[in-house]
């Protein structure tokens, strides 16, 4: 298998949400760390997402082997119930930013498992009562139409599925595709074949600009499908990265307002170390301006960001490192703020335990800002040393409060 989506986040185990509120003014001494689930060693453990939320105030993510969801209690506790077990378990290494519908409906999709063992796309749909959701499988890959499909989902407005896959195709290096309802079921359409000269297949959610093109991350670029209007897709590289940028994004990929994309890169960048990025567009040029370059020989700072950035109103950046942050080396939150000059500043939010912590190690997947300026993350591993001794336990959901 090539270099790219098998992590350590997605073999223990990516939700963009940019909060209705500004989160400004963070310093690390105001920080309360509460840990809002601890993961068993069963196909519910290791977290393998950020959280998605509904109308409703709940939160959904998703394991290697099942689906689960958070709801607010009294006092700011959460209840955590397992409301799927997918085919496969945690054999079909789900991961990824759970897609949600007007409906509730959530859809996902896995890395191998199916009938032909290389992944599905599935929805999972409210029960009339009980926890247990009812589970529809829209696509199974067959390895010839893609294969390694653990991305997140992206609706557009006439409720059409987008996402991609790492591998299969007519190149072996992974496919764009569409899957459209109907009445008779879902459609799967493929939009591009990705070939080794284009960065190989996609490793990230795509997302669209307001122009109704998709944009997504593959090892070594940015790049963009654009609809011509017959059904059909033109694929073109957006920005290739450099060592300066970084390359293999892990996270998702989100525009801001003024149709600037935000993402980071796990690898290389200044100090080898990954990189946070903003490309801005100046009359179909797009260019790169580098956020922070991450330094693993600098022991205040993280390194090996594997999730995407989330953004407040305010237009500071929040995400996470897996490694670095002081002597345990166990991951940060960072939040990235812009200054009138231009530079962008780092503040370490968050510095993990040491191996085997309680409080999680190793997070990876995007941040969640709540509406009440909370920040809510994953952590691979850490929480419960009894669950999987090797890895000081089977991951947790924690929570940033001031």
């Amino acid at each position: 298998m090539r270099r790219g989506k098998i992590t350590s986040a997605m073999v223990f185990a990516v939700l963009l949400v940019v909060s209705s509120l500004s989160l400004t003014n963070w310093t690390a001494a105001q920080i309360k760390t509460q840990i809002v689930h601890t993961f068993d060693p069963q196909a519910t453990g290791f977290p393998a997402s950020g959280l998605t939320p509904d109308q409703h105030g709940n939160l959904y993510g998703v394991t290697g082997g099942s689906v689960y969801q958070l709801t607010p209690a009294k006092g700011g506790v959460w209840n955590y119930h397992v409301i799927k077990f997918l085919p496969g378990g945690r054999g079909a290494f789900a991961a990824g930013k759970l897609a949600i519908d007007a409906a509730g409906n959530l859809y996902g999709a896995t890395w191998q498992d199916g009938t032909y063992s290389c992944g599905y796309v599935y929805e999972v749909s409210p029960p009339s009562s009980g926890y247990l959701w009812n589970l529809s499988i829209l696509h199974e890959f067959d390895c010839t139409d893609g294969a390694g499909a653990s991305y997140g989902l992206t609706f557009d407005a006439a409720g059409n599925l987008y996402g991609g896959t790492h591998n299969g195709g007519s190149f072996s290096e992974g496919v764009a595709y569409e899957l459209s309802p109907s009445a008779s079921g879902w459609t799967y359409t493929i939009l591009h074949e990705f070939s080794n000269a284009e960065g190989n297949g996609p490793q990230t959610a795509m997302v669209f600009d307001k122009n109704g093109n998709l944009f997504g991350g593959n090892e070594t670029s940015i790049y963009e499908l654009s609809p011509n209007g017959d059904g059909t897709w033109t694929f073109s590289t957006a920005f290739a990265f450099t060592d300066a940028t970084g390359f293999n994004p892990l996270g998702d990929p989100f525009f801001d307002a003024a149709g600037n994309l935000y993402d980071t890169n796990q690898a290389a960048g200044l100090y080898h170390s990954g990189a946070a990025f903003m490309l801005t567009n100046t009359s179909g040029v797009w260019n790169a301006t580098v956020l922070h370059s991450f330094n693993s020989q600098n022991t205040n700072d993280g390194y090996y960001p594997e999730g995407a950035l989330a953004m407040d109103t305010s237009g500071n950046l929040y995400g996470t490192t897996q490694s670095g942050g002081g002597k345990n080396n166990s991951g940060i939150v960072f939040e990235l703020s812009p200054t009138s000059s231009g530079e962008w500043t780092e503040t370490v939010l968050h510095r993990f335990g040491a191996f085997g912590s309680s409080g999680g190690t190793s997070p990876g997947n995007a941040l969640y800002l709540d509406p009440a300026g909370n920040i809510y993350g994953t952590a691979a591993a850490g929480g419960d040393t009894a669950c999987l001794p090797s890895t000081g336990g089977c991951g947790v959901i924690y929570k940033l409060l001031r």
